[in-house]
C-alpha cells in the first residue's frame, strides 16, 4: 500500500471509493532471473479524506506513485 495523503490538510486518514486499472499486458521479460518488463498498468483510486471531507485521488504505476490529483 502507498503512503498517501490529503492535498488539502495532509492527514493520512481516508476511505477507498473506487479504483480502477488499465489492461494492458506486460509480458514478462526474464534477463539473470529478474523480470526487466515489470506490469506498467496504471491504477486510478479516489478517496475521500476522513479529517476534512475532500474528495481527491492518486494514480500509481510500477508500485509508485504516478500522479496525484483532486477532485
Amino acid at each position: 500500500m502507498t503512503n498517501v495523503k490529503c492535498p488539502q490538510c495532509g492527514e493520512s486518514n481516508y476511505a477507498i471509493l473506487t479504483s480502477a486499472t488499465t489492461a494492458m499486458y506486460y509480458p514478462p521479460v526474464i534477463k539473470n532471473g529478474v523480470n526487466v518488463n515489470p506490469d506498467g498498468n496504471i491504477t486510478t483510486t479516489t478517496c475521500r479524506c476522513m479529517y476534512c471531507g475532500n474528495l481527491f485521488g492518486y494514480q500509481t504505476r510500477y508500485g509508485k506513485i504516478w500522479n496525484g490529483y483532486e477532485r
